[in-house]
């Protein structure tokens, strides 16, 4: 139980690879809250209903099935009020945040002369605002305990071209920078700040949509993922921080790939 009492915070956790993760650190002792927009199920005549069902209750059930401490909270992290009732319902709930975990992404699919603005403005909160507003918040207390592990899930996009997906590249090209200049400014307050490149996992947006160039690349169940997420939310900035982290088939490595 290396998180024991530990208290974590983890955006887009109603499915896919929040909710993996959500599971991960509970099996580690920390108390989750479980963040997201879907508080209902709606998958029902989908595609893929399998990908798509999962709400933040259904997680937090979940959890304390296992005999785990979970709480699902509704929040559209494009809005920042709905981010800021978080950090304090969790803060007035647990007092503390020790892990923040900024998952919550979608996609932004189109070249660029057909790209829909209102589309591009929604990636642009929730991908890239989002993820620094929640940091924002959660930070003075984290600052102030001189403690904490915040990791956001970036994607092989960030690091190269994918036909029609420009905008989707620049959004988590830009997360990555945010978090590796976020690692310095906090290194004093023995914070780490870190990246998680998780690959090809097999969710939603993976099944949705047939990515140009992407399908040679075996999919790993969402699952895959909990060993590096434990592992980075177990670091301080003396041990571990300012960098990005693939989850690869053959197992976790690290290094600075996006400097």
């Amino acid at each position: 139980m290396t998180l024991r009492d530990k208290v974590a915070v983890v955006t887009g956790g109603s499915r896919g690879i929040g909710r993996a993760i959500c599971l991960g650190l509970a099996r580690q002792g920390a108390k989750v809250l479980v963040a997201s927009r879907t508080e209902a199920d709606t998958s029902t005549g989908t595609e893929f209903v399998r990908y798509a069902a999962g709400t933040i209750h259904d997680t937090a059930r979940m959890i304390q099935t296992e005999g785990g401490s979970a709480v699902g909270i509704k929040c559209d992290v494009a809005q920042a009020d709905d981010i800021r009732r978080l950090v304090d319902f969790t803060l007035a709930r647990f007092g503390r945040i020790d892990i923040l975990v900024n998952n919550a992404g979608i996609d932004c699919e189109s070249p660029v002369v057909d790209l829909d603005i209102d589309l591009l403005d929604r990636c642009l909160a929730i991908n890239v605002r989002a993820a620094l507003l929640l940091c924002k918040f959660a930070l003075p207390g984290m600052l102030a305990q001189r403690s904490g592990s915040i990791f956001c899930i970036s994607s092989g996009a960030a690091h190269g071209y994918r036909p029609g997906r420009v905008g989707y590249s620049m959004s988590k090209a830009a997360l990555e920078r945010m978090f590796l200049s976020l690692a310095e400014e906090v290194r004093p307050c023995h914070i780490a700040v870190n990246v998680l490149v998780p690959g090809r996992v097999d969710t939603w947006m993976n099944r949705r949509g047939d990515w140009p160039g992407t399908a040679h690349i075996p999919m790993a169940q969402p699952e895959a993922i909990i060993p590096a997420a434990v592992w980075l939310a177990q670091q301080t900035a003396a041990s571990f921080t300012g960098q990005v982290v693939e989850r690869s088939d053959f197992g976790v490595t690290w290094g600075p790939l996006a400097k």
